[in-house]
Order: C-alpha cells, then sequence, then structure tokens
C-alpha cells in the first residue's frame, strides 16, 4: 500500500516534506482527508469547509515517514489556531497515538477520552466503529502517530509469532500510560541525525517500540471478564469522577462506597478492569493536571494545592518521578518564544 493510500493517524494533519513552520489550511485538510478518508470539521462548523479555504488552521511543522512496507510513522508539532474535529471514514487496521505536549478528546462507539501529555492509545477500529477526535485551539499539540496496514500487521503476525494480539477482534481501544524512559527515547530519535540511513533506523527503533507497548497483553484484552456490565458501569464511574475531580481528599472507603463493593473488592476490581491501581491512577491525574497548570503560569505551590497535594515537596518528588524533572523547570506557554523549547522537557 502506499503512503497516498495508508490509514489515516489520530488526529492526522496534512503531511509536510519540510521540518520548517509552515500555515495548514483548511483546503490542506481537505485534500489530506481526501486520500486517506477522514472528513474534518473547524471551529465547530462555524469555518468555511471548501477545497478553495486559505483560512489557516495550524501553525507548525508536520513530517511523515515509512519505516517499513505498510508502516507510517508521523510526527506533529503545531500551534492550534482554530478548533477542529475528524472523524475517521475507513476501518483502521491498527494506529497507535502518543500525545507529547497538548490534549485531545477521543470519542469511539459513545466512549470519550481525554488526552493529555503523557498519554497514549492504540486502536483497531471496524468499519461502523468511528474514530472522532477534537483538538482545541490555543494550544501547542505534539504528538507521535504510527499506523500500520493490514499487509504489514499479516506480515509481522507470521514473523514474529504474534497473530493472537494483532488478529483481535474489532474495534479495539486501548489507552496507555507512557513509561518514563521513552519520552527521553523520542525527544533523541526525533533530532537531527548524520545521515537518513541512521534517522531510519532511529524511527524504526522508536516505531517497534511503540508497537510493542501499545499492543495490549492477551490478559488486558480479556480483564473484564467475570465483571458484569453494571460492575464495570460502576467502575466507570468511580473512574470518571477521579478524572474530573482530581484535587479532592479521596479516601478508599469513600470510593467503595460509591462503586457499592467493599474496599478490597473496588481494590482488585479497578485494577482488573483498567490495568492500574485506584491510587496510581489518582496519582497519574494529578500529576497531568499539575503539568497543564505549570505550563499555564501557575506557581509550584499553587500547582501542587490545585491538583491535590498538601505538601509541595511530596508534590515536587512525585513530579520528577513522573516527567523526570523539577516542577519548577517546566517553562509556561507565556515564556516560550514561537519555535522555542525547554531542552529539559520530558513530557
Amino acid at each position: 500500500m502506499s503512503a497516498a493510500n495508508s490509514r489515516p493517524l489520530a488526529g492526522g494533519s496534512p503531511e509536510l516534506a519540510s521540518d520548517a513552520p509552515h500555515l495548514i489550511t483548511v483546503a490542506d485538510f481537505l485534500r489530506y482527508g481526501e486520500r486517506h478518508g477522514i472528513d474534518y470539521r473547524f471551529a465547530g462548523g462555524d469555518m468555511p469547509c471548501h477545497s478553495h479555504c486559505s483560512q489557516a488552521v495550524l501553525k507548525g511543522r508536520v513530517f511523515e515517514e515509512q519505516l517499513r512496507p505498510g508502516w507510517y510513522l508521523t510526527f506533529s508539532d503545531v500551534e492550534v489556531l482554530h478548533p477542529y474535529d475528524s472523524c475517521s471514514t475507513m476501518a483502521s487496521p491498527l494506529f497507535v497515538c502518543v500525545v507529547l505536549e497538548g490534549r485531545i478528546q477521543i470519542d469511539i462507539g459513545g466512549r470519550t477520552q481525554h488526552m493529555e501529555a503523557g498519554n497514549a492509545l492504540s486502536a483497531r477500529l471496524a468499519q461502523e466503529a468511528a474514530l472522532r477526535v477534537h483538538q482545541p485551539a490555543g494550544q501547542r499539540l505534539r504528538t507521535l502517530n504510527l499506523a500500520l496496514d493490514d499487509g504489514a500487521i499479516d506480515r509481522l503476525a507470521k514473523s514474529h509469532g504474534m497473530g493472537e494480539l494483532l488478529n483481535v477482534d474489532r474495534p479495539q481501544l486501548h489507552i496507555w500510560p507512557l513509561p518514563g524512559f521513552l519520552a527521553p527515547a523520542i525527544e533523541q530519535a526525533l533530532k537531527p541525525m548524520p545521515s537518513h540511513a541512521q534517522r531510519q533506523m532511529m524511527l524504526e527503533a522508536l516505531g517497534l517500540q511503540m508497537l510493542a507497548l501499545g499492543l495490549p497483553n492477551v490478559s488486558t484484552i480479556t480483564r473484564t471478564a467475570g465483571l458484569s456490565p453494571d460492575e464495570q458501569r460502576r467502575l466507570e464511574q468511580v473512574r470518571q469522577h477521579l478524572h474530573d475531580a482530581p484535587s479532592q481528599p479521596y479516601q478508599l472507603k469513600q470510593l467503595a462506597d460509591m462503586a457499592s463493593m467493599s474496599q478490597s473488592s473496588l481494590r482488585a476490581k479497578f485494577q482488573r478492569c483498567f490495568g492500574v491501581s485506584l491510587f496510581d491512577y489518582l496519582r497519574e491525574i494529578r500529576l497531568q493536571l499539575a503539568h497543564e497548570l505549570l505550563r499555564n503560569g501557575q506557581s509550584v505551590q499553587q500547582a501542587a494545592w490545585q491538583s491535590g497535594y498538601s505538601h509541595t515537596s511530596n508534590f515536587s518528588t512525585a513530579f520528577r518521578r513522573r516527567f523526570g524533572l523539577c516542577p519548577s523547570k517546566i517553562i509556561p506557554h507565556s515564556s516560550l518564544g514561537s519555535g522555542s523549547r525547554p531542552d529539559t522537557r520530558r513530557a
């Protein structure tokens, strides 16, 4: 399958061959969408949407590399000038999306996920399961996406014996946290290399890591087996409450009462349903919130308090373990010049 016929990527943007910043217009999006099976809507439908519209939607750079036959890696580093929505119109063999900076909202089959820096998504979609992605305006958005077509999946399954993972029933949506070691590896792989061949090898190694981390193991695929629909609903209610109000002081008994379960049952079933422990999930949501607050200009003390930490020292320790640098090293958006980037950023 040629690049022109490859599967669209989550939050996919028009292809740009250059690393230099560009204005990406409505017309660019529509040409890309026609080739890749994506419908777009701009500014909630208030912006003209025709093939001659020169209104800029993004400003930045996007590059795409074909790593192997049927493997497509796309990196985007853009400023979102106007909000836009994308909707897939064809089945997706497999793609992985990593959010390095910014936030997006994803919806599949009525299930909504909010992804922020440090989150990743893997998806295999049936024809009837459209993937909708919303990108809010006024943010810097950095994403790395990997897409595999059917031929690449067939070859990989045969050569590596991974058919059980690669040939699961569709639709499948897997949300996973970005491991601490992968963010620095991504930054390193995206730096200029002495030759195209060396850059290609670095990117191929990166693509293999994304695929390995993005494929849920068999226990993840079947982890909700044995949980009744009502139990899954109550567990999702607890997860959503933590996500929406992470700064509140939670106790296990309070959450168990919310789920109508015993404390031990909630702890075990939350881990089984979501693949992460209850309070590890809460800590991740709090730290993601704190990271966003710091980027928006809040002080370390303010970010700690507003994200649910009563002691700045505990917050700083947890933040350093998660992102690889002290919270005081996060540079606010307002302090970044056009195209600049702090060298120590990890998320």
